[in-house]
């Protein structure tokens, strides 16, 4: 099949397209697997670079296409109609004799023994406002291809709202656009000039320019071609002017320009796209990203807040410390006196009274606020991660079910992230499904009484406290061989209890102190173990999604940078076509 550029010699042209077909395969391969349909372009532009200009003919069904086509033609080769009567794309091409190929579902080769056919090819394309929705998807889907768009609405309802809105399609791909407005020949001149008017305001409302149109009346120019009309109808059609441009100013040197120039336009509409899922998903993650880092903060400040409420049970411990000593003390003030001294020389005895009085329901004490600060914990806890995991998930469930994110970040890059919050999801309803309150309250318990235990000198606990006093006060009982009863009794009374007494409640309040202080700094340090455990229990659930967040952030900016540089060399290459 020959091609637009079988015949230039100009070295200039055949180095641009060179370049056009490098750039090409580079934003083919640069393109993510998943957008499937941008490189499906990419590759039709590159088989179609060197095929002849392509003028896309479009617009409404009833707009007159076809008569236009038959105008150009000088014949009625295509049929008319007051309906669609093709569901296809028909690309014109020059033949020998009139034959037609289909190529797929939706596209066949027509050819025709039209001379300027050599040279152009033309495509005929179903109504933009077909009520088979396909048609007009068949449509937009050729636009990217075409060198030059053939605009054709008609006088009778110009620039309806489904050719407006195919217009700012058309705007999106960057395609030069000229604009026929057919059917002149109902309308008077003061009423073409009017419609003429709004057209190009409008017009120029969406594209930002001037457009060139040209008022016509294909079926009447066809007629007069034919010799059913007479002379001054060809003068009435206006076509003249029409076809001047296709076959006069569209030279060969312009259609070359033109035809270098439309890839350029396809591309560089292609990575404005992606520019903006780019910066789409850029504002997605960074929004993902600024709502773990609100996490990470609201749990440090619940660290804060978690280890200063836990100190009500570390007061509470230390209160009973403190009534502890002050029942210990009461104890060696009433019985370490003369009339007790049968009980302080049976050691035992002591022992048994001490912890009797002293002891009693201490430890049960002890074991209740330690059990209820376990149950805070463990409240605490689950709060926790009902209130960060789960509203997270919320969130991000919510974002994967918003077509209009998905629309913006491309459906894979959605559905990897959904997938992300997924695999999180289930790990944290595994880890909360394997959460036995229980076994959990029961293990710190353990932990928290084995440092108790610990600080009373290696579980000793109470007795290690009886048997300290007891070797310090039932001393007391001296050797009386060779004294009398009353020299003992007397030695014992003023000499002796006083200064046991005195020396085991210092000894005893030394000892509790140390016991107080041992004790917080392990209730402390245990509190914050299990604080530490629990936030680090929370924000290990968002690794994967961090994990997906650094990859994706590296795929972006390499994706960003690609496009950059081919973005650049396009912009360039339009410009080295502007010279030519």
């Amino acid at each position: 099949m020959p091609g637009i550029f079988d015949t230039v010699v100009d070295p200039r042209v055949q180095s641009l397209l060179r370049r056009e077909q490098r750039l090409l395969v580079e934003l083919r391969e640069t393109l993510e697997r998943e957008q499937g349909d941008e490189r499906r372009r990419v590759e039709e532009l590159l088989a179609t670079l060197e095929d002849l200009f392509t003028i896309v003919i479009v617009g409404e069904f009833n707009a007159g296409k076809s008569s236009l086509i038959n105008a150009l033609f000088g014949a009625k080769l295509r049929v008319e109609g007051p309906i669609p009567v093709d569901d296809v794309i028909s690309i014109l091409r020059y033949g020998e004799q009139a034959s037609q190929k289909r190529i797929s579902d939706y596209v066949t080769e027509q050819f025709y023994p039209v001379d300027f056919l050599r040279n152009i090819t033309l495509v005929d394309t179903p109504g933009t406002n077909s009520i088979v929705q396909r048609h007009q998807e068949i449509t937009e889907d050729f636009i990217p291809r075409a060198d030059l768009v053939l605009f054709v609405t008609s006088i009778d309802r110009p620039l309806s709202e489904s050719e407006r809105r195919f217009l700012e399609y058309i705007r999106e791909w960057g395609k030069k656009v000229v604009f026929v407005l057919n059917k002149v020949d109902t309308k008077s001149d003061d009423e073409i000039a009017q419609v003429l008017d709004y057209l190009k305001t409008n017009t120029r409302a969406i594209f930002g320019f001037d457009p060139t149109i040209y008022p016509t009346a294909a079926k009447l120019a066809l007629e007069a071609k034919l010799g059913n009309a007479p002379p001054r109808d060809w003068t009435r059609s206006r076509f003249e002017a029409l076809e001047d441009y296709i076959f006069q100013v569209l030279s060969e040197k312009e259609r070359v320009r033109l035809k270098l120039a439309a890839p350029l336009e396809t591309i560089l509409s292609l990575s404005r796209k992606q520019f903006r899922m780019i910066e789409s998903r850029r504002e997605v993650l960074a929004a993902d990203q600024a709502r773990i880092t609100s996490i990470n903060d609201q749990l440090e400040r619940a660290r804060a807040d978690l280890q200063s409420n836990f100190r009500q049970f570390v007061i509470r411990i230390d209160n009973l410390m403190m009534d502890l000593e002050r029942r210990g003390i009461d104890f060696l003030e009433r019985y370490v006196r003369i009339q007790h001294v049968m009980m302080l020389r049976d050691a035992l005895r002591f022992r048994e009274e001490f912890d009797r009085q002293v002891f009693a329901g201490w430890k049960g004490n002890i074991d209740a606020t330690i059990q209820e600060a376990v149950d805070w914990i463990v409240r605490e806890n689950m709060k926790l991660w009902s209130g960060t995991v789960e509203a997270f998930h919320r969130r991000a469930e919510s974002d994967a079910r918003n077509e209009e994110i998905v629309g913006r970040v491309g459906r894979e890059f959605a559905y990897n992230r959904e997938e992300v919050y997924a695999r999180m999801r289930t790990n944290a309803e595994q880890r909360l499904a394997a959460y036995d309150v229980n076994v959990e309250s029961r293990r710190i318990i353990d932990n928290a009484m084995r440092a108790v235990l610990h600080s009373f000198g290696l579980g000793a606990g109470a007795l290690g406290l009886g048997y300290l006093l007891t070797t310090a006060v039932s001393s007391t009982a001296v050797d009386v061989t060779g004294l009398t009863a009353a020299t003992m009794l007397l030695v014992t009374s003023f000499l002796i209890l006083p200064y046991k007494r005195s020396k085991a409640k210092d000894e005893f309040r030394r000892r509790i102190e140390e016991l107080r202080t041992q004790l917080q700094e392990s209730l402390d340090r245990e509190s914050s173990t299990e604080i530490d455990r629990m936030l680090r229990s929370i924000t290990s659930a968002f690794e994967p999604y961090q994990r997906f967040y650094a990859a994706e952030s590296e795929k972006i900016e390499r994706f960003a940078a690609k496009l950059t540089s081919i973005d650049g060399e396009a912009r360039a290459i339009t410009g080295e076509i502007e010279k030519l």
